[in-house]
């Protein structure tokens, strides 16, 4: 990666940032004068103050007031504080897969003219789509997230199987057949990092061509419980029960991984900081995540992105404080400062070129940063909350044993009466 970007530097950039944020014939804060120096709240559980700090001193005439909370507490406290109409928090931190919800609700101020097509244009794709709701950008993308597949080295050659190169894609056959080949005792081939969740599954229908939620993001009968969505969790269901490659029950991958009781799991890129500090006596890699043979290439994606509240007292200091967050040099500060994932396409390419990245476990890196060219945004729909709880107890249910094809009627039924009251 290029060298590092210092607070300082990123706060000499600020005004040629925010003048290319604005765009020609774009929004334009109104400037605010020392003596009307304006206050926003912001209620995150991000380790933002490194942002908040460096955004102060580019923008003395605004403070912003951070509101640390847990994760839980956030979607808790936009509910209740935007449900009511409250004119705070005036910076919303908003989950990807709730933008649409919380468009629906009219919770957020539309912000497309305060960025301009090419800024947009330098955020990943799929991220511009998580976004927007009805064609108006209501939440900028902050963060990003991708998947790889690391694997043991060590457990893998034992088992007489030859591990995936740097720039090879495994089949979801080829990791079938090495789960197997490992698979021995309490030693178990593969899982994923969040094993009933929609987040990671969603590749596996999608990869075969199948759609996660119809056009009108309500629609779900003849989607989930088609012959994609069956094939494909007649495999995962497998893997659990007639293989016995995957592990069942309440388990922590990580642990798992690390004391070599796992040969193979999807985890975020997020992984590769923990497992190169935890200095493991064993040979670990990563690979691009797999795909169906002849199928298409999925990759998750999706994190937090931000929004102003439409109640909001201070939309132009709010919005200031997002075209600023999601500036390239924000990102790297960021990036820099504790290894999160960016969603700036430029930063993602730079990552791809560092020399710092050639060898493991840093390689990892340039891994991941490629494969979001495919990443695939969670369902855009209103009843997010409730399609991805039902579908986590049918995951559930099929790890456990369940009829691949009922677990998934009953979970299209389900879901479709809880989106009525969104029609």
């Amino acid at each position: 990666m290029s060298s590092r970007i210092s607070r300082r530097s990123l706060v000499a950039k600020a005004g040629a940032t925010a003048a290319v944020a604005a765009g020609a014939g774009a929004f334009t804060a109104p400037a605010i004068h020392a003596q009307e120096r304006t206050t926003i709240s912001f209620l995150t559980d991000l380790p933002a103050q490194i942002i908040v700090d460096a955004f102060h001193e580019a923008h003395p005439d605004i403070e912003v007031q951070m509101e640390s909370v847990s994760f839980d507490e956030v979607f808790q406290q936009n509910q209740v504080r935007l449900g009511s109409g409250s004119d705070t928090p005036d910076v919303v931190s908003v989950d990807a897969p709730l933008v649409t919800s919380y468009g629906l609700r009219g919770w957020l101020e539309p912000l497309d003219d305060a960025f301009a097509e090419e800024v947009r244009a330098e955020w990943v794709d799929a991220q511009v789509a998580s976004s927007i709701y009805e064609g108006q950008l209501l939440a900028p993308p902050i963060w990003n997230s991708s998947q790889l597949l690391f694997f043991n080295e060590d457990l893998l050659t034992a088992a007489g199987v030859t591990p995936p190169g740097p720039e090879e894609r495994w089949t979801w056959d080829q990791v079938t057949e090495a789960a197997q080949a490992v698979t021995q005792g309490d030693t178990f081939g593969f899982q994923f990092e969040q094993f009933n969740r929609i987040y990671q599954l969603q590749p596996l229908p999608q990869g075969k061509g199948a759609q996660v939620i119809g056009d009108d993001g309500l629609t779900v009968d003849g989607i989930i419980n088609g012959p994609e969505w069956v094939e494909a969790f007649d495999w995962y269901q497998k893997m659990h029960n007639e293989w016995g490659v995957s592990p069942q029950g309440e388990i922590d991958i990580n642990e798992l991984f690390i004391n070599q009781k796992l040969a193979m799991c999807v985890r975020g890129p997020w992984a590769i900081t923990s497992l190169a500090a935890a200095e493991l006596p064993f040979s670990w890699k990563a690979a691009p995540h797999p795909v169906w043979e002849g199928g298409e290439i999925c990759v998750p994606t999706d994190s937090w992105h931000l929004g102003v509240n439409a109640r909001s007292q201070n939309k132009e200091a709010a919005i200031t404080f997002i075209q600023f967050v999601t500036s390239y040099d924000a990102g790297k500060l960021w990036y820099d400062a504790g290894n999160t994932w960016p969603m700036q396409k430029q930063l993602l390419q730079e990552i791809v070129e560092s020399p710092d990245n050639t060898d493991w476990p840093r390689l990892a890196y340039p891994i991941a940063a490629r494969d979001s060219e495919y990443a695939k945004p969670r369902p855009l729909t209103p009843g997010y909350n409730e399609y991805q709880d039902i579908l986590n107890s049918a995951f559930e249910n099929m790890r456990n044993g369940g009829v691949v094809q009922d677990e998934l009627n009953a979970a299209a039924q389900q879901i479709e009466r809880e989106m009525r009251k969104y029609r």
